[in-house]
């Protein structure tokens, strides 16, 4: 049975000590549902996602979250979340000021 995730890209910024997001509460997003089988996949996907919001946002800086929204998570899910985030964490830039965080994700298929 696959397992569906939910790839959700983030505005934040990487600073000294870790990491500040933010969650756009009552925002739209951008996000793709995609039917998965494996930790290769999830990883293969969130590469592929935050690659389609480079490009259609220019200097963005984000992170790609990963949510399992039906069926089972892969073995290893958790572990492999807690330690590398799928690479979701690569999007982030140190480079950039405060105003990363108000900055409006163009989701690139709406586009």
């Amino acid at each position: 049975m696959a397992t569906t995730i939910l790839l959700s890209a983030y505005p934040g910024r990487q600073v000294s000590g870790g990491r500040q997001l933010a969650m756009m509460i009552g925002e739209r997003i951008p996000q793709r549902r995609i039917a998965i089988a494996s930790l290769p996949e999830i990883t293969e996907a969130v590469a592929a996602f935050g690659r389609a919001i480079q490009e259609a946002n220019p200097g963005a800086s984000f992170e790609v979250s990963v949510t399992v929204t039906s069926g089972r998570k892969p073995r290893g899910f958790d572990a492999t979340e807690h330690e590398t985030s799928f690479g979701g964490r690569a999007f982030l830039r140190s480079d950039v000021d405060d105003s990363a965080l108000n900055r409006r994700l163009i989701d690139p298929v709406a586009a």
